[in-house]
């Protein structure tokens, strides 16, 4: 079964709606529908075996938005900023911008719900 790789505007637009989505969520105060986003990036990681902890943490978070548990939200949302930030400084010129910016959404989305997180 032959796979096929995301274009890098693919990639990009999909920052871009995730970073939205986010917003929107914080916003909210509302974990409705994340469940998707979630599952949406672990399949663009999949194919990708330099992601695979960033993959693997998605996992857990999708576990913990299911289970509602907000502090190991709060805790994996901070930990999945920072290793997007960090991942940015390797990505080509043209998707480090778009990917830190990824990494620095989560990292304060997690800094808002942290405030709400029993």
């Amino acid at each position: 079964m032959a796979t096929t790789e995301a274009t890098p505007a693919a990639i990009t637009k999909h920052m871009e709606s995730t970073i939205d989505l986010i917003d929107e969520h914080v916003k909210k105060e509302s974990v409705t529908g994340v469940s998707n986003a979630i599952s949406s990036w672990i399949k663009t990681l999949e194919d990708h075996k330099e992601f695979k902890g960033i993959a693997a943490d998605l996992e857990e978070l999708k576990t913990a938005v299911s289970e509602k548990n907000g502090k190991q939200i709060v805790s994996l949302m901070t930990k999945l900023g920072a290793e997007t930030t960090k991942v940015a400084d390797k990505a080509e010129e043209g998707q480090s911008m778009k990917i830190k910016g990824l990494g620095k959404a989560l990292s304060a989305a997690a800094k808002a719900l942290g405030k709400f997180a029993k």
